[in-house]
């Protein structure tokens, strides 16, 4: 059997390390209070991800890891906007304005926005580009105001590509966008680099081309032909739309210059965001929620040329009293994941208010609020210790936490969403199809054993592995004797 487009997972196992949430921009905390299973990827199906951030798991280059939403010192709850019922607000509105005006006028907010043109008649027209933008709309009750449609068109307005040729000319400034392959580049590192300083803090000297290479580029996803039911050739060439599911990057440049960077992974039924990177220069432009708005009309436009099923952006994990992060609960409507049951509920003002009040431990949603999206019944493990968190700044990014954490004992109970690993017999593992004999500098050959024609040193210790691995991703989703290897994950000891 071959592993060539095979998802291969190694276990890292279950850790505990210091948390770069609960910390001032720039630090750690300085105990080991985030907690959580992880495991490496050195290949990956986009189908397969896309199951794993259904079940609240997150990538950070080739490691994935699941936050143990009862102990860790700050949850992070899985959160997804439906893009094909998503209502701009007045915020959205108010940063596509903004940013529109500078493209236009060249007037940054401060800056006069007001003009006096003399007409024919020798009267004069006051006029300014939010006069323009609500022209013969009344107080707040504009058709477009919570039309996603509307906003997205005005998103657009001033883009390269999209205006008209005659327009363009008359513009201050050129705004354009492309979207390419995830592969770290001089301008792309170097913007990086200057972001992570200012914003959040980070020594110059610790932040290397190979560290962002590797959290933020990179091939870990396969890339898998999209099939597109209308022709967009134009719009892949221009660099638009993707041509293939995988890792990209999205560069928003203006008159040339690079001045945003999101990086995003493109799935079967979500565009989902891993990063976002800004220039300081920019912070008027609140770049972070433009991007989010971005990457809705990317979704939008791919269901629109026949992706049906690309409904969602996941927007990452969202903590309940991280400031930084409150901007992802005012897309609506979003819905969050029930990590004990791994069903998603709608992210309103009743299961907010919850959760911010209780930012530690795990809550059943179905004991905060009745939701008609919730139909899974759930696990036993809903008495859980409680740690509290200490403070609300983001700092670094979160995939970097493996880098100081070493294996730790599984926890008891077992962590939300998890199978206890004692439920797993011998005989259950033993069907379990491992991979053998790969080369390691290729990433080709090997073997497909079962484990019970495996012999080990340690046979207790290597069992006690591979079922708390079984535990955590889920059995039926593993190749084996019982469930075949096709669509499934091979465990891989790389």
């Amino acid at each position: 059997m071959s592993s060539v487009f095979s998802t291969l997972l190694t276990p890292y196992g279950y850790s505990s390390g210091t948390c770069g949430y609960c910390s001032p921009s720039g630090e750690r905390s300085k105990g080991k209070t985030s907690s959580k299973y992880g495991m490496i990827t050195s290949q990956m199906t986009p189908e397969f991800y896309q199951l794993l951030i259904n079940k609240g798991w997150r990538r950070s280059g080739d490691y994935i890891y699941h936050p143990d939403m009862a102990r860790t010192c700050c949850p992070q709850y899985t959160i997804r906007l439906n893009t094909k019922t998503f209502k701009a607000n007045k915020k959205h509105r108010q940063v596509i304005n903004r940013f529109n005006r500078y493209l236009e006028t060249g007037q940054k907010p401060g800056e006069s926005s007001t003009s006096s043109i003399t007409d024919p008649q020798g009267g004069k027209q006051s006029t300014s580009y939010e006069e323009k933008i609500l022209k013969g709309k009344g107080k707040g009750k504009g058709k477009n105001n919570t039309n996603s449609i509307g906003i997205i068109d005005e998103l657009h307005k001033f883009e390269i590509g999209y205006v008209a040729e005659e327009e363009e000319k008359e513009l201050s400034h050129r705004f354009t966008t492309q979207l390419v392959p995830a592969k770290s580049t001089k301008e792309t590192f170097e913007l990086y680099k200057l972001y992570q300083i200012v914003i959040h803090k980070d020594k110059p000297e610790k932040i290397t081309r190979t560290g962002f290479d590797r959290f933020l580029c990179g091939k870990t996803l396969i890339q898998t032909p999209i099939n597109y039911k209308m022709k967009v050739d134009q719009e892949i060439q221009d660099g638009k739309l993707p041509k293939t599911y995988g890792q990209y990057h999205l560069l928003y440049k203006i008159d040339g210059i690079l001045i945003g960077l999101s990086v995003i992974d493109i799935l079967p039924c979500c565009v989902s965001s891993v990063y976002f990177i800004w220039h300081p220069d920019w912070a008027w432009a609140s770049l972070g929620k433009f991007s989010a708005l971005y990457e809705i009309s990317l979704s939008e436009r791919m269901r629109e040329k026949g992706i049906e099923e690309m409904q969602w952006v996941y927007m990452g994990y969202w903590i309940p009293d991280c400031q930084k992060m409150k901007y992802k609960s005012e897309y609506s409507p979003s819905e969050l994941l029930d990590p004990g049951t791994n069903t998603f509920h709608l992210l309103d003002i009743k299961l907010e208010s919850f959760l911010i009040a209780n930012p530690s431990g795990y809550f059943p949603f179905s004991g905060i609020i009745s939701s008609s999206n919730s139909h899974t019944s759930l696990n036993d493990s809903t008495d859980l210790a409680k740690v509290k968190t200490k403070g609300y700044e983001l700092s670094i990014d979160s995939g970097s936490e493996s880098e100081d954490e070493a294996p730790s004992s599984w926890p008891v109970p077992t962590p939300p969403g998890f199978e206890d690993p004692s439920n797993i017999s011998d005989e259950q593992l033993e069907q379990v199809i491992l991979l053998m004999g790969r080369n390691k500098f290729t990433g080709q050959g090997g073997s497909l054993i079962p484990i019970i024609n495996l012999e080990f040193r340690d046979q207790e210790v290597m069992y006690r592995e591979i079922k708390e691995f079984l535990a955590a991703v889920g059995r039926d989703n593993i190749a084996s004797l019982i469930n075949g290897v096709a669509d499934k994950a091979i465990l891989h000891f790389g």
